[in-house]
């Protein structure tokens, strides 16, 4: 009689770290110093401008509803009219970093990543963006309405930023069968003048 060994068992995937801490899931990426990224808000790039890639920032979005509030006499309260859901409203908090690979101007100003941020500022366009919360809520462009540079005191190497946009959805304009129409009227009644 033969002793077998039983078969591996399959290893399971790795939920929690060596102190049994749950991981956090889905992890974007990593960031300049190799640390674990969990929320990256990407500006893909254009022929007008570089990728901007915003690592943690704190991104918060709200949104309010169109509705029409009508007072009628004789009745308590308003009679409330749904229009729609309106724009998104995102603010995007952060803070920008030299980059610590650059040796002994990793304790500079950063200077070319403010550069490329105020380049996406200035764009006078809805900017494509992705990033986790937007894919969630169906945002895929913005348009930058505002922004400010917070001061740091302190701190040489760092400087704050804070983005306030909108939400934006590209109209699609389509010729369906009454703009044909409307055209085959107007050659035929310059045809008949």
């Amino acid at each position: 009689m033969r002793f077998e060994l039983p078969p591996d068992p399959k290893p399971e995937e790795v939920s929690s770290d060596l102190y049994g801490t749950p991981l956090a899931p889905e992890i974007e990426g990593t960031n300049l110093l190799g640390l674990p990224v969990f929320t990256r808000v990407e500006f893909p790039a254009t022929s007008f401008r570089d990728k901007v890639v915003l690592d943690d920032p704190i991104v918060e979005v709200g949104r309010d509803k169109l509705i029409i509030a009508t007072d009628i006499q004789g009745r308590d309260g308003t009679v409330k009219e749904y229009i729609s859901n309106g724009d998104y409203a995102v603010t995007i908090k952060g803070i920008l970093a030299s980059d610590p690979k650059d040796g002994r101007y990793s304790r500079r100003y950063p200077t070319r990543e403010v550069q490329n941020l105020q380049a996406l500022i200035d764009a006078a366009e809805a900017l494509p963006v992705t990033g986790r919360l937007f894919r969630i809520l169906g945002i895929r462009n913005l348009v930058i309405k505002g922004h400010t540079w917070p001061a740091l005191p302190g701190f040489t190497n760092l400087q704050a930023y804070e983005l306030r946009c909108l939400s934006d959805e590209p109209i699609e304009l389509s010729t369906g069968p009454s703009v044909e129409r409307l055209a085959a009227r107007r050659v035929t009644l310059n045809t008949a003048s």
